[in-house]
């Protein structure tokens, strides 16, 4: 049966573990062998010279019970200023005992040992049970790294016995594994992979409540009186919990919230992005089934006018055949009536020459029907030649002279015609032809400028604008990441009468493109490996900018840089100033008397530029000056007002030129007709060829003769007169035969038309599909009654229409295609807004189509955020929302409201230790800590929002939308406030929300004696025996001592000059306070103050310096005793 044992029980058989021994094998200044600290359990005293190696010892000590090097200080007797100074694990394995010069300005450590060596440090500590408790460490180089072998033994071993054989490469260690554990039913000896497994084991074999034991057993090496009470309290005898880790866990459940959220937002906002392209794209759908449907109906119009030309070509065939055979039937029979007159002239003509005088007249009268026709033909010519004399202005009443003198002219005038249409003519029209074609070339260019203006906020077009939108769309960058620097800066309104010769200036500047670091590389990559068909130039940006702090030189007031602004929402604008103030702080003079007073670096405003090396430049080349070549600027719209004049400059000079050219074609023309007149009057070769006169004469003269001869013969007369009869008859039936040979020549042409115009029709029908034309009949019944005369113009009519209605339809098209098209590209190339709130929204739609022919993509992307990322995305929302809510805040204020319980029950805790601790002991009394809640803004509002964070369940299940109410309204908040690190770290720690006191009481009646709040209050000696009050309580709760058995406690402290400042009275309180707590103590002082201890240790270790080495020597008190009195008498 345990026994039971009260806390003040002195009696070592029933303490906790204690140290039995500790060896130390090369660790500082011991050096070469082994030595051993043998208090067996007991009270002991460390003492020996200063620097003889007393610290050394403890510093062992507390490698071996505090393994984290951060909680670790060595050397404490030093001082606080100084403590751990000079003193690592490396000194202490090198055994560094001093410094030599090495050189002029370095210094050498001085050391007993090197790399090859090792380091052992072992304590065994044991229990009135039997139990054993060996802490090792063993200490090695590997390279340049000084590694450390951490091990636990339950037996007690020794470096001689246990270490000696030790080898890097582990063999020891598994002989000793093999010695221990084989065989063993408990492992005997453990090894840790490093410091902090070795720590918790610790812990938990010394029943330790947790590693404040540890920094409370560090602490107590150096005690010192507390200056702050509250602070020691709370960092040395409450337990930190890690609400920070609290805070995380809560903050990424939080987050997890956050970024649904933001799924849901940046799905909504792509929904909302997307659906009126989506819209367009059903419309454009529309539309193209709008003018399929319509080219269906031109193909059914098409078909049906080629069936119904073929019915009524057929049915008009038919018509000319019978027509036509009419015509043959009355020219037959006027064929028979000729026939028979012809007979009856015939007949008369004989009669006619078988008289002598008639015969004569006849004769005449066929001379006079030759010269008639010679005269008439003379006239006809005669009559063109005037018509051509009085265009050619020559005169026109002539005779033989006069006609040679008007052939020189025309052929004078004529050669000078066609000299100057050949020459002077064709000239005009090759540059007239020219320079509209230069005027078109510049109103294209002129529009495409506009139109790229209007898609692109910049003053910046042509093929330098698109190598930049080619690199841009190729590495995935916007145009504000990669800029020209003409984007950047502009001319001040109230300096515009300076803008063209800083245009001039700046003009191949502002073409620069600025290239960041982050797209350095890619930007190389794009522009060596392609043909750019154009020149780029750029400047790399790497974020480095001049200390601008040195480099602020005076800017003269006429400088071009104070007529300039920076785009105020550019990233470079530091970089670019000082590039400007490197290279263009040009001086803008008002006369050129101030210019020739300058050396370098001038302007005037008329554009002359002085630079540097005396180098003068002036541009006046027209396209230079135009507003529409000004690169400047991040707002196009003046350019592109400038542009639109210039274009409706440029098309009324294109219609002036055309206009030009039409007139000049008129002129060419009436020339041309000159020149063709002169030609045909040049023809006439001869006055012969218009002289009718002559034949005139003669003709009246057969005539004359004639009428004699007719007069003389009346038989011939009667004759004559019946022969003008018939043949009067044949000229009616000749007339009518003509008339019907012209109807039957129209007719055969009609009818080859018509067969023609049917074959036609009849291949073009065989070449198309059948279709249906009921409904097109049904709805056009009117074109039932067209005729052959009016189809062709009712199907232009119609076609026409279909075409117009066709042209409307693509051009609606085209507009929405566009609409569609910009559309698309703000959706994959978003705004910097976007692209910052959702940063993956660029690799959600990365692989979507750029063109409009592939737009059913993004309906497709569309419906799948509809139907499945949005759905699915609210259903993640509300899974986290209910965790982060119901359990996560829940769980988050739990943690703290369990905190405050412990601290609670901590301070319970250590007041029952200090009930049994007596403070004074005349009266006796003791001492109790008391806990207030502080009144501090910040800590209540941490409280207060973590109060409001946790969910009413009744409150939000009756809302409809409680919980996501109380997300925004109550837990936002907190995540919100607790963003800010300093007050997080401020308001999370639960100790620092009390303040902490000591009261003392008497233990007769309990009554309040006084009350410690500050330290400062008390004396020297009451600021010490407080401290040690208080010290006490904290080990009895961090050792695990308890009233009821001491099994797992842990029962040593070692104390480094402990009793230099203070009175014996006081020095002599803590001891008897570590006999209520039944604590081995190790005391390290100085000789001179034994006599305060020596009646309370059973042994002494004496360390002694022996040149650069320590020693240690074992003795018993009374043998110390009784070898100090033989020194002292031998005196």
């Amino acid at each position: 049966m345990t026994q039971q044992t009260n806390l003040f029980n002195t009696d070592p058989q029933v303490a906790g573990f204690k140290l039995d021994y500790m060896e130390v094998w090369n660790w500082g200044t011991f050096n070469g062998k082994v030595y051993r600290l043998n208090p067996h359990g007991n009270n002991s005293l460390l003492t020996g010279a200063n620097a003889s190696g007393k610290s050394t010892l403890i510093d062992a000590l507390l490698t071996l019970l505090v393994p984290l090097q951060r909680q670790r200080f060595y050397n404490q007797s030093s001082g606080v200023e100084k403590k751990g100074f000079g003193r690592t694990e490396k000194t202490y394995f090198f055994g560094n005992y001093g410094q030599k010069q090495d050189g002029d300005s370095s210094v050498m450590s001085l050391r007993l040992r090197d790399k090859n060596d090792r380091s052992v440090l072992l304590a065994t500590f044991t229990n009135s049970d039997g139990r054993v408790v060996t802490l090792f460490q063993i200490r090695y180089f590997s390279g340049e790294e000084l590694r450390t072998v951490f091990g636990m033994a339950y037996k007690p071993l020794t470096i001689s016995q246990n270490f000696a054989a030790f080898d890097s490469n582990g063999v020891w260690r598994k002989r000793l594994e093999k010695e221990f554990n084989v065989g063993s039913t408990k492992r005997v000896i453990e090894f840790f992979d490093g410091p902090n497994a070795y720590e918790q084991k610790m812990l938990l074999v010394f029943g330790m409540r947790s590693d404040k034991a540890l920094n409370l057993f560090n602490q107590i090496v150096g005690v010192k009186v507390l200056d702050d009470l509250d602070n020691f309290i709370r960092n040395n005898m409450l337990e930190s919990l890690s609400a920070e880790d609290k805070y995380k866990e809560l903050r990424e459940n939080f987050q997890n919230l956050m970024d649904a959220k933001i799924s849901i937002e940046k799905t909504k906002e792509q929904i909302r992005q997307l659906e009126p392209i989506g819209k367009l794209a059903d419309e454009l759908q529309q539309i193209d089934k709008c003018i399929k449907e319509l080219q269906n109906e031109k193909k059914v119009v098409s078909y049906w006018f080629a069936s119904k030309t073929v019915q009524l070509c057929q049915e008009h065939l038919d018509e000319c055949k019978s027509k036509l055979r009419k015509l043959d039937d009355n020219i037959k029979a006027n064929d028979a009536k000729r026939k028979k007159l012809d007979n009856e002239k015939s007949d008369l003509e004989v009669a006619i020459k078988s008289d002598s005088v008639g015969r004569q007249i006849k004769e005449i009268e066929k001379e006079i029907e030759r010269l008639t026709e010679l005269c008439e033909e003379r006239k006809r010519k005669e009559d063109e030649y005037k018509k051509l004399a009085l265009k050619l202005e020559l005169p026109q009443n002539i005779d033989s002279s006069r006609f040679e003198s008007n052939r020189a002219k025309a052929k004078e005038q004529k050669c000078a015609l066609q000299k100057r249409l050949n020459d002077e003519i064709a000239e005009q029209k090759w540059n007239l032809k020219k320079e509209a074609e230069n005027i078109e070339a510049n109103i294209k260019e002129c529009a495409d400028t506009i139109k790229y203006l209007r898609e692109h906020n910049n003053n910046i077009s042509g093929r330098v604008a698109e190598i930049r939108d080619e690199i841009i769309g190729r590495i995935g960058a916007t145009a504000d990441e990669i800029p020209f620097i003409g984007e950047l800066i502009c001319v001040k309104d109230n300096e515009r009468e300076w803008e063209p010769a800083i245009e001039r200036i700046l003009h191949n500047f502002a073409l620069r493109l600025i290239v960041p670091e982050k797209y350095y590389r890619q930007v190389n990559d794009y522009v060596n490996n392609h043909n750019l068909r154009g020149r780029i130039v750029y400047h790399r940006y790497d974020g480095g900018e001049l200390l601008r702090g040195f480099d602020r030189r005076f800017v003269e007031e006429d400088s071009l840089l104070n007529k300039i602004d920076y785009n105020p929402n550019a990233n470079y604008i530091n970089w670019l100033e000082d590039r400007l103030r490197s290279e263009f702080d040009y001086t803008c003079v008002h006369s050129l008397e101030d210019f020739n007073h300058i050396n370098e670096k001038a302007v005037t405003k008329e554009g002359l530029i002085k630079s540097k090396g005396g180098k003068h430049e002036k541009d006046d080349r027209p396209e230079i000056n135009r507003r529409e070549h000004y690169v400047l600027g991040w707002d196009n719209r003046e350019k592109i007002a400038s542009l639109k004049n210039e274009y409706d400059e440029l098309y009324d000079q294109l219609i002036d030129k055309r206009n030009e050219l039409k007139h000049l074609d008129g002129q060419r023309k009436k020339l041309e007709e000159l020149s063709d007149a002169f030609t045909l009057l040049l023809n006439f070769s001869k006055f012969d060829d218009i002289d009718w006169q002559s034949y005139s004469k003669k003709i009246n003269d057969n005539k004359d003769q004639k009428k004699q001869l007719e007069s003389t013969n009346d038989r011939v007369k009667t004759l004559q007169q019946q022969l003008k009869k018939v043949e009067l008859l044949l000229d009616d039936i000749q007339n009518q035969n003509n008339t019907l040979y012209g109807d039957k020549a129209i007719l055969e042409k009609d009818k080859e038309e018509t067969k023609n115009r049917c074959s036609k029709n009849s291949e073009e029908l065989a070449s198309m599909v059948a279709v249906d034309v009921d409904e097109f009949e049904n709805n056009n019944s009117d074109l039932l009654l067209v005729d052959l005369n009016d189809i062709d113009a009712r199907q232009k009519i119609m076609q026409s229409d279909i075409d117009n209605k066709i042209k409307s339809k693509q051009n609606e098209m085209y507009k929405k295609q566009n609409a569609c098209k910009s559309k698309m590209m703000e959706f994959k190339r978003p705004s910097e807004e976007i692209t910052a709130k959702y940063a993956d929204w660029r690799s959600d739609v990365n692989t979507l189509p750029d063109s409009v022919e592939f737009v059913s993509e993004y309906q497709a992307f569309l419906k799948r955020l509809n139907d499945e990322n949005l759905p699915s995305f609210e259903k993640k929302f509300n899974k986290y929302l209910h965790e982060t809510i119901i359990t996560n805040v829940s769980a988050f204020h739990q943690f703290f409201m369990n905190w405050e319980s412990s601290i609670n029950k901590t301070i319970e805790q250590l007041n029952s230790y200090l009930r049994d601790i007596d403070f004074n002991v005349g009266p006796q009394t003791y001492i109790q800590l008391e806990c207030t809640k502080k009144r501090n803004a910040d800590i209540n509002e941490f409280i207060q929002l973590l109060h409001n964070a946790i969910p009413n369940l009744h409150e939000i299940n009756s809302k409809v939308d409680g919980q996501r109410i109380h997300f925004e309204q109550r837990v936002e908040p907190l995540m919100q406030r607790l963003q800010a690190e300093q007050w997080r770290t401020n308001v999370l720690d639960v100790r620092g929300w009390f303040t902490y006191k000591a009261v003392e009481y008497y233990k007769a009646n309990m009554v309040k004696r006084n009350t410690f709040e500050s330290m400062g209050q008390l004396s020297g000696g009451e600021k010490a025996q407080l401290t040690y009050t208080i010290l006490g309580s904290a080990i009895a709760y961090q050792f695990g001592l308890t009233k009821h058995g001491c099994d797992s406690s842990f029962r040593f402290i070692a104390i480094d000059e402990a009793f230099r400042a203070q009175d014996e009275d006081k020095a002599r309180y803590l001891i008897s306070l570590c006999k209520q707590l039944h604590l081995q103590l190790l005391v390290v002082t100085p000789s001179d103050n034994l006599h305060i201890v020596e009646n309370d240790i059973s042994y002494v270790h004496y360390v002694e310096r022996k040149g650069n080495i320590s020693v240690l020597y074992n003795m018993p008190i009374n043998q110390f005793k009784e070898e100090r009195q033989k020194i002292l008498e031998s005196k």
